[in-house]
């Protein structure tokens, strides 16, 4: 597996030049692992296949590089494989718009009005930039092709395992990737929407009592009020009193979900400005389409504007220090033109060593969300 076959090597030389950086840079560290004995060939085969069908299936190429991060901080943190491809295949299916007939699972549901989403195009409320980030993870795992790929990498690492322990084993891995509550960006935009819990974490093997308990925290997540989150946008925690009862009631819940999902939580936050995704382009790429900015010149100052309000997640969502983001990410970051000054993270006064790169990812972009939404001359 150190070498591509020549199939795989005729499929990389047909994706897109920015599908085949992420592909190289991801097979790289991926051969590093199988050398140091932390993946089987196996293993690595089946991630490398999942990376060439990014390409095929034009999955956005800006995110390969976040796939990666969580993928190699987590194997790297845990040792566990399968829990790092777990949080890789959650990750996969970025796009926008997203396809209507795509299936989510686990499904949705309307605190109000109990209505159960099981497909995108039913999340008519939502905008398609907002049904990408609410249903990201359960499109990953309501794909037919990812759930047959995370079963092939379970039988890979666990070859004595039953087909029914396996498809067991695939649903946790899909319990513990829906991190939907790691970002208030998301939680705003979810709001009134929870997780329908009891079919994925009863086929998981969890009981009633550890099920119900994930439903009341998806539950009291569907309650974050929506403008909470132009508070973390400005790198601040809100103070109001409601904000105060609901992170309680926040935090309680948290605390009893299975340790797998809580560590999904947190290390979603730590790996969002390691090198690949700031290779990838993802917060570029995020800056245009959400934050409407329009020259690569002001990337760095929209990208320390995310850190910010990431530190600011770390704290009021995850009860975690916030030196612990700058102490992940302040050398991966300071090449991009971002560092930390008292604790929160702004522009550097120098030219970015990676300003030609900014500039490419700019117009990349700008050319995916023209796609997205094309538009006549007269109406740009």
């Amino acid at each position: 597996m150190l070498h591509l076959s020549k199939e795989h090597a005729e499929r990389r030389g047909n994706l897109s030049p920015e599908h085949a950086r992420g592909f190289d840079r991801f097979r790289k560290r991926l051969l590093r692992f199988q050398v140091e004995g932390l993946l089987r060939p196996s293993q690595v085969a089946i991630v490398v296949e999942h990376l060439l069908r990014l390409g095929e299936r034009e999955r956005n190429p800006a995110n390969t590089g976040n796939i990666e991060d969580l993928f190699c901080h987590t194997l790297m943190d845990t040792s566990d494989a399968v829990r790092a491809y777990a949080q890789a295949l959650a990750d996969s299916v970025k796009v926008i718009p997203m396809a209507p007939q795509a299936s989510l699972w686990p499904p949705l549901k309307h605190l109000s009005s109990q209505r159960t989403y099981y497909t995108v195009g039913e999340l008519t409320g939502l905008s398609e930039p907002d049904q990408m980030l609410v249903a990201h993870t359960m499109v990953a795992y309501g794909d037919e092709e990812m759930w047959q790929s995370a079963l092939e990498f379970v039988h890979a690492t666990h070859s004595t395992l039953s087909s029914t322990a396996v498809e067991q084993e695939v649903s946790r891995m899909a319990v513990q990737s829906q991190h939907l509550p790691s970002s208030s960006f998301v939680l705003a935009r979810a709001h009134g929407i929870t997780i329908e819990c009891s079919e994925l974490w009863h086929r998981a093997g969890y009981d009633n009592k550890e099920t119900d308990a994930a439903q009341a925290f998806y539950d009291i997540c569907a309650q974050f009020e929506t403008r909470w989150a132009n508070t973390f946008i400005n790198g601040l925690i809100p103070t109001d009193s409601n904000w105060v009862a609901w992170r309680a009631e926040y935090l309680r819940a948290r605390s009893r979900l299975p340790s797998e999902l809580i560590y999904q939580l947190s290390s979603d936050t730590l790996t969002n400005f390691l090198e690949g995704t700031l290779e990838s382009g993802k917060w570029t790429d995020a800056s245009v389409a959400f934050h409407g900015v329009r020259c690569p010149e002001l990337l760095p100052s929209a990208i320390a504007r995310i850190v910010n309000q990431y530190i600011a997640e770390h704290v009021g969502l995850h009860d975690r220090p916030a030196y612990e983001i700058a102490m992940a990410c302040a050398r991966t970051l300071e090449p991009w033109g971002v560092v930390f000054e008292n604790g929160k993270a702004t522009v550097s006064s120098h030219v970015p060593p990676k300003a030609s790169q900014l500039k490419e990812q700019f117009n990349a972009a700008q050319a995916r969300l023209r796609r997205s939404y094309p538009v006549s001359e007269g109406n740009q």
